[in-house]
């Protein structure tokens, strides 16, 4: 754990979601310092990334809901929708 009651944690932004990214690079994971206790859809308010633009989220690999609260260190994947097929 961080000092102070932060913890880091490892954000990636995929597809269009990229665009809410600080340093709005092509690819890349951001670091941030968020309070012990951050959920997901925390981490979505942080980033002013709107809650409707999201679907999926993933911590460690591990598909999680948006009141899963982040440990230190963890990596959180967030995806959008994803439109086309039949």
């Amino acid at each position: 754990m961080g000092t102070d009651g932060f913890i880091r944690v490892e954000v990636a932004l995929f597809a269009t979601l990229r665009k809410y990214h600080p340093n709005k690079p092509e690819t890349g994971a951001i670091w941030l310092d968020v309070p012990v206790g951050t959920t997901i859809d925390e981490v979505l308010t942080i980033m002013n990334i709107p809650a409707e633009q999201t679907k999926q989220a993933f911590v460690s690999s591990r598909q999680r809901k948006g009141d899963y609260v982040i440990q230190d260190g963890e990596r959180v994947g967030i995806f959008p929708p994803i439109a086309g097929g039949k």
